[in-house]
């Protein structure tokens, strides 16, 4: 029988970082994080370990949540975020490509006839900031484009 605990994942990539405010993608208010690695070793402790691992891109993943709203009805606490000094950091600066350690909490389950391992996120702590830009819209800043006239812009327009 598989008993509750916190498991706690160290050096994996953070992306698409939604722990600022709840989204609702599908009709549930949560909180969600992506993490990846290359290690193949690691994906498969994971695996082992009951996270839904997919391979992506030359990458494992795996996706995790944390709802806003107990099974009760009441408000559950959002996802604890700190940087790498252990002091709480604003979420909505983590870019993707990030690294960091997460803390999941995991419970057995048993609901309808299904029985499984539920995962839910505790805790995120930043080591290396990869900051996110929401005005650079996934563009960078390219050296002497200002210099450039309109005939030589348009000579590149491929739309």
């Amino acid at each position: 029988m598989f008993e509750k605990r916190n498991y706690r994942i160290d050096n994996v990539e953070l992306n698409w970082a939604k722990l600022a405010k709840p989204v609702s993608p599908f009709g549930t208010l949560q909180w969600e994080l992506q993490i990846a690695t290359t290690d193949k070793a690691l994906a498969k402790t994971l695996s082992e370990e009951h996270f839904n691992v997919k391979e992506k891109d030359g990458k494992y993943v795996v996706s995790l949540k944390r709802k806003a709203i107990k099974a009760d009805g009441s408000e559950n606490k959002p996802v604890n975020v700190v940087d790498a000094s252990n002091k709480q950091m604003d979420p909505t600066i983590i870019g993707n490509g990030s690294v960091g350690n997460i803390q999941v909490f995991q419970y057995p389950y048993e609901v309808s006839g299904r029985k499984g391992v539920a995962t839910t996120l505790s805790g995120v702590q930043v080591v290396k900031l990869v900051e996110y830009n929401p005005n650079t819209g996934g563009f960078s800043a390219i050296e002497g484009a200002d210099d450039l006239s309109d005939e030589e812009l348009s000579a590149t327009d491929m739309f």
